[in-house]
């Protein structure tokens, strides 16, 4: 099992209590959206086992924010997060995802 495919228990005072688990290719995008203001909640999404492939990053608009689509080895996560500025948050977070350098 690679890295990435390695469930943690993230706790902030911005994410939903609802679920805690994240994957280890998702934690960048959790840490960025804590440290800016412009992110007013994150609430973590259900975790997918998938086929081994490539980890990557999408976004998707919903009502009140982003969708991030997180991808690791071999597991999927979808990730929430509020705010006003969509398209700079989506930088922040693009920057934030180690194979966006």
């Amino acid at each position: 099992m690679s890295s990435s495919d390695i469930f943690t228990t993230y706790m902030s005072k911005k994410i939903t209590r609802s679920h805690t688990s994240l994957i280890d290719a998702a934690k960048p995008l959790i840490k960025a959206g804590e440290k800016t203001s412009l992110v007013t909640k994150m609430s973590l999404g259900i975790i997918k086992h998938i086929g081994t492939g490539k980890p990557s990053l999408k976004f998707h608009p919903i009502t009140g924010g982003i969708k991030a689509v997180v991808r690791g080895n071999t597991t999927i996560q979808e990730l929430y997060f509020y705010t006003q500025e969509t398209d700079t948050v989506i930088e922040i977070l693009t920057e934030s995802f180690p194979l966006s350098n």
